[in-house]
């Protein structure tokens, strides 16, 4: 047996639950984060019988050490075939960790198309950084953003990090505008200050009207904006601010490997690994399985000082 973590009418379970048998390939995990897609579910009250996690790394029974790109698909729909598999369309599409077990326990199964190859040398306890950066990798893609463009992030949260990093990765000059002091000191070393004039694009990672009115405060006639956040309510644009600037507002889900650069989630390993100190300054709080209580209501109050929190586990 071996512990497992889910949750159900708003409470978090610690689990007993047989070893992982079947198709597919072993993985050990060594670290899980906590999203806030994990927070949206845990307090609608769903009940959700599967292992909960998608934000995962871990090594295989050799030791190669990989992070999970958390999607099965069908891989002959359309969608698929273009390498839109966040669209595919078929009844066989899961999300590991949302719709079928996921990464909070010891060893979990999983597709082999789902191993993201990691340097040898990479922090495993800071790889699970890997699937919420590969969210704003594909949201930068969608966009056509280039190095040439001004980008403001709104929300300090994990995703709005994210955000920041890979523009400074990718040659951005970035801002970022966060409710919290430790956010904005996180962003810091990406050279990340207080918004200041308009932007190419402005990434929204919070998605409530407040945040979407300030994208289209800071937003330059003609620029995009980017939605990371989980559309969990209506989107509420301010209209005329938008319409007077022209402005376009992008939908962006999850990652995949559409255009002429691969996985968006390899490209997020890259980010990562040639900017290790992210995950130094990101990750604030590390518990144990069996400490799963404490550790969602850290990550739940960001006045305790958390961006995320993690489960180390095989560490």
């Amino acid at each position: 047996m071996m512990l497992a973590i889910n949750y159900s009418e708003g409470k978090v379970n610690q689990l007993d639950v047989s070893k992982p048998k079947g198709e597919g390939i072993l993985v050990n995990i060594s670290t899980c984060g906590i999203c806030g897609t994990d927070m949206h579910l845990l307090h609608s009250g769903m009940h959700l019988p599967h292992i909960a996690g998608h934000e995962i790394s871990g090594f295989l029974q050799d030791g190669t050490p990989v992070a999970i790109e958390p999607l099965n698909y069908c891989g002959s729909c359309a969608e698929c075939k273009q390498g839109k598999y966040n669209l595919c369309s078929s009844e066989e599409f899961d999300i590991l960790g949302a719709t079928t077990d996921g990464g909070m326990t010891e060893k979990m199964l999983v597709p082999e198309h789902c191993l993201v190859a990691l340097d040898k040398n990479m922090d495993l306890k800071n790889s699970s950084l890997v699937e919420p950066i590969a969210v704003a990798v594909h949201g930068y893609k969608i966009t056509n953003t280039k190095s040439k463009h001004r980008v403001a992030v709104v929300g300090g949260g994990s995703i709005g990090q994210c955000a920041v990093v890979t523009a400074y990765w990718m040659g951005c000059e970035v801002d970022l505008f966060a409710r919290y002091d430790h956010q904005k000191e996180a962003a810091e070393i990406w050279g990340a200050n207080e918004p200041n004039g308009e932007y190419d694009r402005v990434v929204d990672t919070v998605g409530n009207p407040d945040a979407l009115a300030k994208c289209v405060e800071l937003l330059k006639p003609g620029g995009k904006v980017i939605g990371l956040a989980a559309g969990w309510e209506d989107i509420t644009l301010p209209g005329l601010g938008i319409l007077n600037k022209e402005g376009s507002f992008y939908t962006s889900r999850i990652y995949d490997a559409s255009g002429d650069n691969g996985r968006d989630i390899d490209n997020a390993a890259r980010v990562l690994f040639e900017n290790p100190e992210f995950g130094n300054k990101v990750i604030t709080h590390r518990f144990p399985l069996d400490a799963a209580e404490e550790a969602f209501k850290v990550a739940d109050d960001r006045k305790s000082g958390s961006i995320k929190v993690v489960f180390d586990i095989n560490v």
